[in-house]
């Protein structure tokens, strides 16, 4: 029967207690649960760096299939357009038609360009 008839003050420090353990619990659950959240294996900082990661990888593949349409569009002009290969014929072989001259120039050095 004495338990009952607790005073008071007593009943307040005791449902005082018990709200403080609760937030104390509640507490060290919530801290629990958040931090790996943030900063565990799969947590907002790998999310964030990954899709960074991605957005890069998205503009790099974007840059290399415009790179491939330009080649694309190359080997079908060397195999189909004349003026073309006759162009690339000339620029990367040094070829020339019959009849025609070719005149080539040497770069001056610097060191040659002085008067004694």
């Amino acid at each position: 029967m004495a338990r009952w008839n607790r005073s008071k003050e007593t009943v307040e420090r005791h449902q005082k207690l018990r709200r403080r353990i609760v937030w104390g619990i509640g507490l060290a659950v919530s801290v629990y649960l958040f931090v790996p959240l943030i900063i565990g294996d799969m947590g907002l900082a790998k999310y964030f760096k990954m899709r960074r990661t991605y957005y890069r990888l998205q503009q790099e593949i974007q840059h290399l299939s415009d790179e491939n349409k330009k080649i694309e569009d190359e080997i079908r002009a060397l195999r189909s357009d004349p003026i073309e290969i006759e162009q690339s014929a000339r620029t990367r072989l040094g070829l020339v038609r019959p009849g025609e001259t070719v005149y080539q120039f040497k770069p001056v050095s610097p060191s040659s360009d002085r008067s004694p």
